[in-house]
């Protein structure tokens, strides 16, 4: 298994929801579309095929590779972030709240790159590899979610000045935040609010929504500007909005 059936295997993140066709690759075998297998004719070293549930399945960083070549910047940054977040759960045994942790991400930030770099080498001459190669400089295990992925890429494209991520902010009350993205010297917060990201509940969701307005007021009362977007609105609209504030 590979491509995008290879990433949801892996749980990776992938730009657009999957479809129903299975990816499959085999050296030597034509590339072909049979019913809903699609059959790839690749090279797949053996460091970059792995066994999952007794299934050969290409490794998370070749998986990476396959998914992103072929996107723009934003969505190729998606699946790398996505694919380095993996490889620090499940090979350096990681969590959520270990990746907070600016020393925690900085001991496997290196390794971890250094995985999907050598899965790069094995593409880097394949079309649809140059966003690939852009957004490997770019990887950071501090990116959270997809949505925070992407918005990264269109701030890179935009030319917007970089922020820091999963950034570590005190609210006048004293309590302690992290902000998806910040530029600290700016005293500029930027939340990027995916689908899911308050749950499904009804009464979770108002309880999140109202929690998230306290800690909004409190970073406001602290001096920080918070600017929000969804993952419903268009890279244009959400850079306009960051280029407002952020250029002024």
């Amino acid at each position: 298994m590979s491509h995008d059936s290879a990433a949801v295997v892996h749980r990776q993140w992938l730009p657009d929801p999957p479809g129903s066709t299975v990816h499959l690759t085999q050296p030597g075998e034509p590339g072909r579309l049979d019913h809903d297998v699609r059959i790839h004719r690749s090279r797949l070293p053996g460091g970059l095929v792995t066994v999952v549930e007794g299934i050969p399945v290409t490794t998370i960083a070749r998986t990476a590779m396959d998914v992103a070549r072929g996107h723009r910047l934003p969505e190729a940054l998606l699946v790398l972030d996505g694919a380095a977040r993996r490889l620090a759960f499940d090979r350096y045994g990681l969590d959520e709240t270990a990746l907070r942790d600016r020393r925690q991400r900085a001991s496997v930030q290196g390794p971890v790159v250094g995985l999907l770099a050598t899965a790069y080498e094995s593409v880097r001459a394949w079309p649809g590899s140059v966003a690939v190669r852009e957004a490997l400089a770019l990887v950071d295990l501090a990116s959270e979610s997809p949505l925070e992925s992407r918005s990264r890429g269109w701030m890179v494209l935009e030319g917007l000045p970089r922020p820091e991520l999963a950034y570590e902010v005190w609210g006048r009350s004293g309590k302690r935040y992290f902000a998806d993205f910040a530029w600290p010297r700016l005293r500029i917060l930027g939340e990027a609010d995916g689908s899911g990201k308050y749950g499904t509940d009804a009464d979770d969701v108002t309880a999140a929504l109202r929690k998230e307005r306290r800690r909004q007021r409190d970073l406001e009362d602290a001096g920080w500007t918070v600017v929000r977007w969804d993952s419903t609105e268009r890279r244009r609209e959400v850079c306009a909005r960051l280029g407002q504030v952020l250029l002024a």
